[in-house]
Order: structure tokens, then C-alpha cells, then sequence
């Protein structure tokens, strides 16, 4: 059995139409056809690095990391795939887990960074900032209107060279990912990452993609880094930006359905699991919201998640999953042993159709201690069973609960009616943190946000 793992960053589930079908991505949608589909995946620890750490290390890391490299004391997956003799390669273009030390790549057998991505320091040559297409983008960028900051400052002078859309950051990625396929593809066994940091901001994808989401000719802001937090735009620059965010989700798919045709042609879907998941989502307005941290709403925990193996039945599944689960299948799948620090639930009985059940509550949460966090040290949280969401606050006490299959857009807030319910997925909180390596002070500070 090989893996391939497939990782797109900020890749909402809606982009996809057994999820909403707002974004178009035909490669994703007939893989679908050929899958397991979990219908209720989510984010556990948050975000991007710390996500990482739970994907490496099997390890809940919401209670025991932030953005912060990954210590060399701490186990890896790959570690026990080496030991089974699996041959494991990280490709990857999401530079924030690899650059400056992170070393979340530990323990693979070979890895590959495509570099260039967002602040990435690595172009050096004299750029002309001051053009009339980068002053649009001036006027609605992150952290502060009117800056370019490093994410857009390095990102524009790193993809300064694209001559086709070929040299977009996914495409490099994709096509690393198919160089290494053709020279390691009679491996025995093998465990391949492929992880693109699209559709990530900035969106900077060719116009004839933006075209289809907005067909009209456009000469005013283009949000392409907008600043996180309420959502001081209008409504036609509202509408561009979900146009280049759904265009850079469409260029995403098109690269993956790349390699996914690759996969197949060299005939490796007969002894291939292939996962396809997103790390998390971000919002495009709703709530009143351009972000990813300001409120833990399914648009950004509840992930797409899609896994195909070869003697497995495709269908949908209800079972509540989490980002966590996916070492644990990994292991599961290659027969590895399993080390102490590999916290999460195998999902392979629910691939092969052995059980609908896995988890009575999935956890998300951002990294509550060491290193940064995008919220300033204080991040947000929710917690579900699939039916109730809570959402937990960057201090103070929960305030909004919502009941998902009656309003899964998440807009009568429940709280003060059904406050049972949320004192239940409250308590349950509670008990994850010191179960996965929460420490007394945090555990302290949660119960004394609301005594229950």
C-alpha cells in the first residue's frame, strides 16, 4: 500500500459541490465520486503551524505548541513509516512550517521546499512597487490599508518571473510531486506529502481563471491580502474578493486533478490511498467577517476531507472526524507501529465500512501557549458533536452555540435558549485539555472562564 496525502491550505469545503458548490473545481468534484466523503471534518489544533504539528506528530498540539519550530525531542509519524519500511517525501510549497528552523519535515526520508510563497524571503532584485495595479492592491491588505506588508512585499517580487501558469507556486508543487512519482513510483511502500499552500492569500491567479467568478471588466481595489477583522469593504469590492479567492480554489483544483491524473495513468489507484483535505477555511464576508481568527466558524473548522482507497466502497459518511485522526490512519494503513504520542482515532474502519462512528466531539482550538499565535496569544475555539457548534472566545465565557442541521450557516445564535446544551459541549472541552497534555494553568484558566 502507498499513501499520498494531499494537503491545500485555506481550501473551504464549500468549494466543492457535495459541499455548496459556490467555487468550480471539476477535478475534486468527480474524485469525490470515488471516495469515502467525510461529512463532518474539522480543524483540531490551529493554525497553519500548529496544524502541521498534528499532522507530523500524530500529537494533539493545541496545549503544548504555537507557531513555533518543532522540538527535536518530540516523535514523528515518519519515524515508525521508516521503521516499517515505508519511504516517506514531504513537497511542499507552504513555507511557514520549513523556513526559519521550523523543521516540521523532520524524519521524512527526502522532502522538497518550492520557495516563494507569501513572505518568504527569497527574491532580491529591484521591484517597482509603485504601479497602478500594486497601488489596488494597497487599499485593502493586512495587517494595516494602504501598507504592503511582507506578505504581499516578497510574494510579488518572488513570482516577479512567471512567464505561464505554470510557474505558479501550486504548479511547481504539483509538478515536484509527479517528478517524484515517475522516479519512485516501484517502491514497495511509500508515503507522499504533497502540500500547497493555495488558496491561501495573496490571490494572484491568472485573470482568465477570476473571469469566471467575474466576468466584468474590474478597475477598482483588488483585496488579494485583505486585512483580517470586520469587513469594511462595499459590496462590489466584497464580491471580488470571494471571485479571486474562489479563482485561486479553481487553480488549485486544476493542478491536483494534474497529479491525480498522473496517479492514475501510471496505474498506481490500484495500490494507492489518496487523501485530499484542507487544513482549514477562511471567511469571505459572512459575519460580517474577512478572516480566519476571529470566530471559529464552520467556514473555517469544517474542513473537506476525501479519502479514496482502492477496495473501499465510495460513499458519504457522518462520522465525526477530526484533522487529528489522519496519522492515526496513516499508521493504521501502513501497519506501522504506533507510537504513545499518535493521540488520534484510526479512520480505516470508516474507509473500509467496518463502522459509522469515530469521535463524540471534535476540539478546535488555537495554540494556547509557546510561540505566536495571529490573535495575539489569546485565539478562539470551537467545539461540536456534529449537531451543536460552541464557539469559545478569545476570553470570558462562550457566547454563541448554534444548532447546525436547522442553521448551518450559523446566524440564530442558541446560547441563552439552549444553554444546557452548551454547558455539555463546555464540559467537554474541559475534559479534552487535560487528556491531551493540557497543562494545570490552562485547564485552571478555561474552568475559571465559566464555572459551571
Amino acid at each position: 500500500m502507498n499513501i499520498i496525502h494531499i494537503i491545500s491550505d485555506t481550501f473551504r469545503r464549500d468549494n466543492l459541490e457535495m459541499y455548496g458548490g459556490k467555487g468550480y473545481c471539476p477535478a475534486l468534484n468527480a474524485f469525490a465520486e470515488k471516495c469515502v466523503v467525510f461529512d463532518k471534518a474539522y480543524v483540531c489544533s490551529y493554525p497553519t503551524v500548529p496544524i502541521r504539528g498534528d499532522l507530523v506528530t500524530g500529537e494533539v498540539g493545541i496545549c503544548r505548541r504555537g507557531w513555533e519550530p518543532l522540538q527535536r525531542n518530540v516523535p514523528v509519524i515518519t519515524n515508525s513509516l521508516s521503521k516499517a519500511g515505508v519511504i516517506s517525501m514531504m513537497i511542499a510549497d507552504t513555507p511557514h512550517h520549513l523556513n526559519n528552523g521550523f523543521f516540521y519535515n523532520r524524519g521524512f526520508t527526502g522532502w522538497k521546499w518550492i520557495r516563494g510563497q507569501e513572505s518568504d524571503l527569497l527574491e532580491t532584485h529591484p521591484f517597482n512597487y509603485d504601479t497602478d495595479l500594486v497601488r489596488r492592491y494597497r487599499q485593502h491588505t493586512r495587517p494595516h490599508p494602504e501598507n504592503l506588508p511582507a506578505g504581499i512585499y516578497n510574494h510579488l517580487k518572488n513570482s516577479d518571473s512567471r512567464f505561464n501558469e505554470g510557474d505558479t507556486f501550486v504548479a511547481q508543487t504539483i509538478q515536484a510531486a509527479c517528478n517524484w512519482l515517475e522516479k519512485n513510483y516501484k517502491h514497495e511502500n511509500f508515503y507522499l506529502m504533497v502540500d500547497t499552500f493555495d488558496p491561501h492569500e495573496p490571490w494572484d491567479v491568472p485573470d482568465w481563471y477570476i473571469r469566471r467568478f467575474d466576468p466584468e471588466d474590474y478597475d477598482g481595489p483588488e483585496p488579494i491580502y485583505p486585512t483580517y477583522g470586520h469587513n469594511k469593504m462595499d459590496e462590489r469590492t466584497t464580491q471580488r474578493l470571494n471571485s479571486l479567492y474562489r479563482a485561486e480554489a479553481s487553480l488549485v483544483d486544476n493542478w491536483i486533478g494534474q497529479l491525480l491524473r498522473k496517479i492514475d495513468y501510471m496505474g498506481l489507484m490500484e495500490n494507492t490511498m489518496i487523501l485530499f483535505m484542507a487544513d482549514h477555511g477562511f471567511l469571505l464576508g459572512e459575519h460580517g467577517l474577512i478572516a480566519k481568527n476571529l470566530g471559529m466558524y464552520e467556514e473555517i473548522v469544517h474542513i473537506p476531507l476525501l479519502i479514496y482507497h482502492p477496495e473501499a466502497k465510495p460513499r458519504h459518511t457522518d462520522a465525526l472526524a477530526s484533522i487529528i485522526d489522519i496519522p492515526a490512519t496513516i499508521i493504521d494503513a501502513f501497519g506501522a507501529e504506533r507510537g504513545n504520542n499518535v493521540e488520534g482515532i484510526s479512520l480505516l474502519p470508516i474507509v473500509m465500512n467496518e463502522t459509522d462512528t469515530c469521535r463524540d466531539y471534535a476540539i478546535t482550538h488555537g495554540a494556547w501557549g509557546g510561540g505566536w499565535s495571529p490573535d495575539g496569544g489569546s485565539p478562539h475555539g470551537s467545539v461540536t458533536d456534529g449537531t451543536w457548534s460552541l464557539l469559545l472566545e478569545n476570553q470570558g465565557a462562550p457566547k454563541e452555540l448554534y444548532h447546525l442541521p436547522s442553521d448551518p450557516q450559523q446566524l440564530n445564535n442558541r446560547f441563552e435558549s439552549d444553554t444546557v446544551e452548551a454547558r455539555r459541549l463546555y464540559q467537554a472541552f474541559l475534559d479534552f485539555l487535560p487528556q491531551h497534555g493540557g497543562p494545570d494553568a490552562m485547564v485552571q484558566q478555561f474552568q475559571s472562564r465559566w464555572e459551571l
